[in-house]
Protein backbone atom coordinates (compact mmCIF):
# COMPACT_ATOMS: atom_id res chain seq x y z
CA UNK A 1 0.00 0.00 0.00
CA UNK A 2 2.94 2.35 -0.57
CA UNK A 3 0.92 4.54 -2.92
CA UNK A 4 -1.73 5.34 -0.30
CA UNK A 5 -1.82 8.56 1.68
CA UNK A 6 -2.51 6.68 4.91
CA UNK A 7 -0.97 3.39 6.07
CA UNK A 8 -3.29 0.38 6.07
CA UNK A 9 -3.45 -3.27 5.05
CA UNK A 10 -5.87 -5.04 2.74
CA UNK A 11 -7.59 -8.14 4.21
CA UNK A 12 -7.16 -11.29 2.16
CA UNK A 13 -10.84 -11.35 1.21
CA UNK A 14 -10.63 -7.92 -0.42
CA UNK A 15 -7.21 -8.53 -1.95
CA UNK A 16 -8.76 -11.20 -4.15
CA UNK A 17 -11.33 -8.82 -5.66
CA UNK A 18 -10.89 -6.77 -8.82
CA UNK A 19 -9.18 -3.51 -7.84
CA UNK A 20 -11.47 -0.49 -7.70
CA UNK A 21 -11.72 2.64 -5.51
CA UNK A 22 -14.89 1.40 -3.80
CA UNK A 23 -13.38 -1.92 -2.76
CA UNK A 24 -10.17 -0.15 -1.73
CA UNK A 25 -12.27 2.07 0.54
CA UNK A 26 -13.50 -0.96 2.47
CA UNK A 27 -9.91 -1.65 3.61
CA UNK A 28 -9.37 1.89 4.89
CA UNK A 29 -9.54 2.64 8.63
CA UNK A 30 -13.01 3.81 9.59
CA UNK A 31 -11.76 7.20 10.76
CA UNK A 32 -10.30 7.77 7.29
CA UNK A 33 -13.63 7.31 5.53
CA UNK A 34 -15.96 10.18 4.85
CA UNK A 35 -19.26 10.63 6.65
CA UNK A 36 -22.78 11.04 5.28
CA UNK A 37 -25.34 13.34 6.88
CA UNK A 38 -29.02 13.61 5.98
CA UNK A 39 -30.95 16.86 5.59
CA UNK A 40 -34.66 17.16 4.85
CA UNK A 41 -35.25 20.25 2.71
CA UNK A 42 -38.66 21.83 2.26
CA UNK A 43 -38.49 23.29 -1.21
CA UNK A 44 -40.40 26.38 -2.31
CA UNK A 45 -39.45 26.64 -6.00
CA UNK A 46 -40.59 23.08 -6.60
CA UNK A 47 -42.89 22.50 -3.60
CA UNK A 48 -42.41 19.42 -1.50
CA UNK A 49 -39.95 17.76 0.84
CA UNK A 50 -36.63 16.62 -0.59
CA UNK A 51 -33.94 14.53 1.09
CA UNK A 52 -30.33 15.69 0.76
CA UNK A 53 -27.58 13.24 1.68
CA UNK A 54 -24.26 15.01 2.18
CA UNK A 55 -20.89 13.25 2.03
CA UNK A 56 -17.92 15.05 3.60
CA UNK A 57 -14.40 13.57 3.27
CA UNK A 58 -12.51 12.59 6.40
CA UNK A 59 -10.69 15.55 7.92
CA UNK A 60 -7.25 14.16 7.14
CA UNK A 61 -8.00 14.35 3.40
CA UNK A 62 -9.57 17.81 3.28
CA UNK A 63 -6.37 19.81 3.16
CA UNK A 64 -6.20 23.54 3.81
CA UNK A 65 -8.44 24.76 1.03
CA UNK A 66 -12.23 25.17 0.85
CA UNK A 67 -13.95 22.18 -0.74
CA UNK A 68 -15.72 22.11 -4.10
CA UNK A 69 -19.26 20.75 -4.17
CA UNK A 70 -20.70 18.02 -6.38
CA UNK A 71 -24.49 18.05 -6.66
CA UNK A 72 -25.70 14.64 -7.86
CA UNK A 73 -29.11 13.93 -9.40
CA UNK A 74 -31.14 10.80 -8.63
CA UNK A 75 -29.96 10.88 -5.04
CA UNK A 76 -31.54 7.54 -4.14
CA UNK A 77 -28.85 5.73 -6.17
CA UNK A 78 -25.78 7.78 -5.24
CA UNK A 79 -24.96 5.88 -2.06
CA UNK A 80 -26.33 2.54 -0.80
CA UNK A 81 -30.03 2.27 0.04
CA UNK A 82 -31.02 0.67 3.33
CA UNK A 83 -32.15 -2.60 1.71
CA UNK A 84 -28.51 -3.48 1.02
CA UNK A 85 -27.94 -4.12 4.73
CA UNK A 86 -28.06 -7.91 4.31
CA UNK A 87 -25.61 -7.93 1.37
CA UNK A 88 -21.83 -7.90 2.03
CA UNK A 89 -20.41 -4.48 1.18
CA UNK A 90 -18.09 -5.87 -1.49
CA UNK A 91 -21.03 -7.50 -3.30
CA UNK A 92 -23.37 -4.53 -3.36
CA UNK A 93 -24.64 -3.47 -6.75
CA UNK A 94 -27.17 -1.12 -8.28
CA UNK A 95 -25.85 2.17 -6.89
CA UNK A 96 -22.95 4.50 -7.64
CA UNK A 97 -21.40 4.01 -4.16
CA UNK A 98 -19.97 7.47 -4.69
CA UNK A 99 -18.85 7.90 -1.08
CA UNK A 100 -16.67 4.79 -1.38
CA UNK A 101 -15.41 5.80 -4.81
CA UNK A 102 -14.37 9.16 -3.35
CA UNK A 103 -12.76 7.57 -0.28
CA UNK A 104 -10.70 5.19 -2.40
CA UNK A 105 -9.58 7.90 -4.81
CA UNK A 106 -8.68 10.25 -1.95
CA UNK A 107 -6.60 7.57 -0.27
CA UNK A 108 -4.60 7.14 -3.49
CA UNK A 109 -4.33 10.89 -4.02
CA UNK A 110 -6.08 10.51 -7.38
CA UNK A 111 -8.73 13.21 -6.96
CA UNK A 112 -9.19 16.46 -5.06
CA UNK A 113 -11.42 16.27 -1.98
CA UNK A 114 -14.99 17.46 -2.45
CA UNK A 115 -18.35 17.50 -0.71
CA UNK A 116 -20.91 15.31 -2.48
CA UNK A 117 -24.62 16.10 -2.19
CA UNK A 118 -27.10 13.44 -3.32
CA UNK A 119 -30.38 15.13 -4.18
CA UNK A 120 -33.51 13.04 -3.97
CA UNK A 121 -35.96 13.24 -6.84
CA UNK A 122 -39.73 13.00 -6.91
CA UNK A 123 -40.25 9.90 -9.04
CA UNK A 124 -43.53 11.07 -10.54
CA UNK A 125 -42.01 14.33 -11.83
CA UNK A 126 -38.39 13.28 -12.39
CA UNK A 127 -38.38 13.76 -16.15
CA UNK A 128 -40.29 17.04 -15.82
CA UNK A 129 -37.67 18.46 -13.44
CA UNK A 130 -34.59 17.33 -15.33
CA UNK A 131 -35.69 18.57 -18.79
CA UNK A 132 -36.12 22.31 -19.45
CA UNK A 133 -38.49 22.11 -22.44
CA UNK A 134 -41.82 20.39 -22.86
CA UNK A 135 -41.32 17.44 -25.20
CA UNK A 136 -42.69 14.02 -26.14
CA UNK A 137 -41.63 10.39 -26.09
CA UNK A 138 -44.29 8.66 -28.11
CA UNK A 139 -47.61 9.61 -26.53
CA UNK A 140 -46.02 10.69 -23.25
CA UNK A 141 -45.32 14.36 -22.58
CA UNK A 142 -42.65 15.41 -20.09
CA UNK A 143 -40.23 18.20 -19.22
CA UNK A 144 -40.63 21.91 -18.72
CA UNK A 145 -39.31 22.36 -15.16
CA UNK A 146 -35.58 22.04 -15.82
CA UNK A 147 -34.82 25.70 -15.18
CA UNK A 148 -36.87 25.74 -11.99
CA UNK A 149 -34.88 22.72 -10.81
CA UNK A 150 -31.58 24.52 -11.46
CA UNK A 151 -32.96 27.50 -9.51
CA UNK A 152 -33.70 25.14 -6.63
CA UNK A 153 -30.15 23.79 -6.65
CA UNK A 154 -28.60 27.25 -6.64
CA UNK A 155 -30.90 29.10 -4.28
CA UNK A 156 -32.12 26.40 -1.90
CA UNK A 157 -29.88 23.32 -1.95
CA UNK A 158 -26.49 25.07 -1.84
CA UNK A 159 -27.48 27.36 1.09
CA UNK A 160 -28.99 24.40 2.96
CA UNK A 161 -25.77 22.42 2.57
CA UNK A 162 -23.66 25.33 3.81
CA UNK A 163 -25.89 25.80 6.85
CA UNK A 164 -25.74 22.11 7.69
CA UNK A 165 -21.97 21.77 7.36
CA UNK A 166 -21.18 24.69 9.62
CA UNK A 167 -17.40 24.84 9.96
CA UNK A 168 -16.64 22.90 6.76
CA UNK A 169 -15.63 25.58 4.28
CA UNK A 170 -17.15 25.33 0.80
CA UNK A 171 -15.28 26.88 -2.10
CA UNK A 172 -17.05 29.76 -3.80
CA UNK A 173 -17.50 30.46 -7.48
CA UNK A 174 -18.74 28.46 -10.45
CA UNK A 175 -15.44 26.63 -10.95
CA UNK A 176 -16.04 24.80 -7.66
CA UNK A 177 -19.64 23.75 -8.35
CA UNK A 178 -20.14 20.55 -10.35
CA UNK A 179 -23.39 18.97 -11.51
CA UNK A 180 -23.46 15.17 -11.80
CA UNK A 181 -26.03 12.89 -13.36
CA UNK A 182 -26.75 9.75 -15.32
CA UNK A 183 -29.23 9.20 -18.15
CA UNK A 184 -31.83 11.97 -18.10
CA UNK A 185 -30.19 13.32 -14.92
CA UNK A 186 -27.02 13.71 -16.99
CA UNK A 187 -28.97 15.80 -19.48
CA UNK A 188 -29.88 18.14 -16.62
CA UNK A 189 -26.24 18.35 -15.51
CA UNK A 190 -25.05 19.25 -19.01
CA UNK A 191 -27.84 21.76 -19.51
CA UNK A 192 -26.93 23.43 -16.22
CA UNK A 193 -23.26 23.99 -17.05
CA UNK A 194 -24.05 25.04 -20.62
CA UNK A 195 -26.89 27.43 -19.83
CA UNK A 196 -25.56 28.90 -16.56
CA UNK A 197 -21.76 28.91 -16.71
CA UNK A 198 -21.68 31.75 -14.20
CA UNK A 199 -23.20 29.37 -11.61
CA UNK A 200 -22.01 25.86 -12.56
CA UNK A 201 -18.44 25.37 -13.70
CA UNK A 202 -18.39 21.61 -14.22
CA UNK A 203 -20.54 18.67 -15.23
CA UNK A 204 -20.17 14.90 -15.12
CA UNK A 205 -22.63 13.22 -17.47
CA UNK A 206 -22.92 9.42 -17.62
CA UNK A 207 -24.93 8.16 -20.60
CA UNK A 208 -26.72 11.49 -21.12
CA UNK A 209 -30.12 11.35 -22.80
CA UNK A 210 -28.97 13.48 -25.73
CA UNK A 211 -31.97 12.20 -27.76
CA UNK A 212 -34.44 14.26 -25.71
CA UNK A 213 -36.26 16.83 -27.81
CA UNK A 214 -34.69 15.33 -30.93
CA UNK A 215 -31.31 16.63 -29.81
CA UNK A 216 -32.33 19.98 -28.27
CA UNK A 217 -29.11 20.11 -26.23
CA UNK A 218 -27.01 19.79 -29.38
CA UNK A 219 -28.92 22.70 -30.91
CA UNK A 220 -28.38 24.69 -27.72
CA UNK A 221 -24.61 24.19 -27.93
CA UNK A 222 -24.56 25.03 -31.63
CA UNK A 223 -26.48 28.25 -31.04
CA UNK A 224 -24.11 29.50 -28.34
CA UNK A 225 -20.40 30.24 -28.29
CA UNK A 226 -17.56 28.55 -26.48
CA UNK A 227 -18.12 25.92 -23.81
CA UNK A 228 -16.70 27.49 -20.66
CA UNK A 229 -17.06 24.77 -18.03
CA UNK A 230 -15.17 21.54 -17.51
CA UNK A 231 -17.24 18.66 -18.83
CA UNK A 232 -16.68 14.92 -18.53
CA UNK A 233 -19.19 12.76 -20.36
CA UNK A 234 -19.37 9.28 -21.81
CA UNK A 235 -21.73 6.77 -23.40
CA UNK A 236 -21.44 2.98 -23.24
CA UNK A 237 -20.74 1.03 -26.41
CA UNK A 238 -23.39 -1.53 -25.45
CA UNK A 239 -26.19 1.03 -25.51
CA UNK A 240 -28.63 1.36 -28.39
CA UNK A 241 -27.19 2.71 -31.64
CA UNK A 242 -29.58 5.72 -31.98
CA UNK A 243 -28.76 6.83 -28.43
CA UNK A 244 -25.03 6.53 -29.10
CA UNK A 245 -25.38 8.52 -32.30
CA UNK A 246 -27.11 11.40 -30.52
CA UNK A 247 -24.29 11.39 -27.97
CA UNK A 248 -21.61 11.20 -30.64
CA UNK A 249 -22.93 14.32 -32.35
CA UNK A 250 -23.25 16.19 -29.07
CA UNK A 251 -19.79 15.12 -27.88
CA UNK A 252 -18.16 16.28 -31.12
CA UNK A 253 -19.61 19.78 -30.81
CA UNK A 254 -18.80 19.99 -27.08
CA UNK A 255 -15.17 19.06 -27.77
CA UNK A 256 -14.93 21.55 -30.63
CA UNK A 257 -16.33 24.36 -28.47
CA UNK A 258 -14.60 23.43 -25.22
CA UNK A 259 -11.18 22.09 -26.23
CA UNK A 260 -9.18 20.56 -23.38
CA UNK A 261 -11.95 21.42 -20.93
CA UNK A 262 -14.13 18.70 -22.44
CA UNK A 263 -13.65 14.94 -22.12
CA UNK A 264 -16.49 13.26 -24.00
CA UNK A 265 -16.13 9.80 -25.52
CA UNK A 266 -17.74 6.43 -26.16
CA UNK A 267 -16.40 3.81 -23.76
CA UNK A 268 -17.00 0.20 -22.91
CA UNK A 269 -20.14 0.01 -20.82
CA UNK A 270 -23.90 -0.29 -20.39
CA UNK A 271 -26.78 1.82 -19.12
CA UNK A 272 -26.77 0.95 -15.42
CA UNK A 273 -25.28 2.06 -12.11
CA UNK A 274 -22.65 -0.67 -11.92
CA UNK A 275 -21.23 0.35 -15.29
CA UNK A 276 -21.44 4.04 -14.41
CA UNK A 277 -19.65 3.45 -11.11
CA UNK A 278 -16.70 1.83 -12.89
CA UNK A 279 -16.48 4.81 -15.25
CA UNK A 280 -16.74 7.52 -12.60
CA UNK A 281 -13.07 7.78 -11.47
CA UNK A 282 -11.84 8.95 -14.88
CA UNK A 283 -14.59 11.56 -15.11
CA UNK A 284 -14.07 12.77 -11.54
CA UNK A 285 -10.35 13.20 -12.18
CA UNK A 286 -11.01 15.29 -15.28
CA UNK A 287 -13.45 17.66 -13.59
CA UNK A 288 -11.95 17.85 -10.09
CA UNK A 289 -8.28 17.33 -10.88
CA UNK A 290 -5.88 15.35 -8.73
CA UNK A 291 -4.27 16.09 -5.39
CA UNK A 292 -1.30 18.45 -5.76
Amino acid sequence: MMACRIPHDVPGLLAGLAPSPETHALAMPRDARGEIDNVLLESHRLPGMRMLRIYVPAEQFRGQHPLPVLLVNDGHKVFEPANHASVPAWQQTGTLQLHRVMDGLLCKGEVRPAVVVAIATHSGSRADQYVPLRTNLGDVQFGGLGDAYLDLLEHEVLPAVQRRLGNVRLAEGAANRVLVGSSIGALSALYGVLSRPQVWGGAIALSPSAWVGDGFLLRHVQANGQVEGRIAADIGDAERAPIREHCRQLFEVLAARGGHRVLATEVGGMHNEDSWRARLPRLLQHVLGTVV
